[in-house]
């Protein structure tokens, strides 16, 4: 039976977890809030773990799933200060932690030993669940040929997109803040089509045969808006997260980005009104207050 590692089993790595062990893999988990790894606590193929030391002695492979640059920061320093226990030899980062953070965390695991592969995923929790995730990878070639058999249990599309970690970062910070930006951007067009008396599912189908068109009016507006379960599982303060990396790379790089600004301000926006724990597709929520639409909407 192979063995893999999960540090940090959130909305995405949850059903990564179901994946693996549904398909034979036994896996070892670590999270610090008790109920993350509660629906596993009794499977026979799964071992929760309270520290680095004991699941790195369990598993080559050690998947990471992590909300923030500074988690990742704080994770790789307890693998790397543990790294001699072994056998984990390869770490695979599927968070959404920026090029800086990804390249010190790269760095430091290097130093002791353990192979790093930056692999953020796109596609949410919808797709982990399916398996049919985008895997956009950076790394040394030989490492990330070598995390194929874990791929392929999670993505459908495995995209290489060069040799150093935090390439991998940069790529996926320039598709969310397209992706959240045309959230935004949909739900202060569709809170003006509301506005002037047009039903928001008759808006929804004409962006979508449009040139409008795009992921939210698309995916996000249909599944999670217009049902009323905004449910799409990403939270508005991971929003805002992932578009900021993408300004600060933005001005590590000296690449002017004054539409990745506006839309940051959207989602901090979003963060002051109070909807930073809810999930990112009630930003149409809040658009709807603000344009003055009757309050059961808003609260749809």
């Amino acid at each position: 039976m192979r063995n893999i590692a999960f540090i940090g089993v959130g909305r995405m790595a949850t059903p990564m977890v179901w994946r693996f062990v549904e398909r034979g893999w036994r896996a070892h988990l670590l999270d610090p809030l008790p109920e993350a790894t509660a629906p596993f606590r009794d499977h026979p193929q799964v071992t929760i773990h309270d520290g680095v030391d004991t699941l790195l002695r369990e598993a080559t492979v050690v998947l990471l799933s992590l909300p923030t640059p500074t988690a990742l920061l704080q994770v790789s320093g307890q693998l790397s200060a543990s790294a001699q226990v072994r056998p984990a030899s390869t770490v695979i980062n599927t968070s959404t932690t920026g090029p800086a953070a990804t390249r010190e965390a790269a760095d430091r695991l290097a130093a002791a030993g353990l192979t790093f592969v930056d692999a953020p995923v796109s596609g949410g929790p919808a797709g982990a669940q399916r398996g049919s995730l985008t895997i956009i990878v950076s790394g040394e070639p030989d490492a990330v040929s070598g995390c194929a058999p874990v791929f392929e249990v999670i993505g459908e599309r495995v995209l290489n997109v060069g040799s150093q970690p935090g390439q991998a970062q940069a790529m996926k910070v320039a598709n969310n803040v397209l992706a959240l930006g045309a959230l935004a951007a949909t739900s202060e067009a569709t809170a003006l089509t509301s506005k002037a008396g047009i039903p928001l599912d008759v808006a929804i189908d004409v962006l979508n045969v449009s040139s409008g068109r795009n992921s939210a009016t698309a995916v996000k507006f249909p599944d999670s808006i217009l049902t009323g379960r905004f449910d799409f599982g990403f939270p508005v303060e991971g929003a805002l997260k992932d578009v900021t990396l993408f300004t600060d790379l933005a001005a590590e790089l000296g690449v002017p980005a004054p539409l990745a600004r506006a839309v940051v301000d959207c989602w901090r926006l979003a963060v002051d009104q109070g909807y930073g724990e809810q999930d990112c597709t009630r930003i149409a929520t809040m658009y709807e207050r603000m344009a003055g639409l009757p309050a059961e909407r808003g609260e749809r």
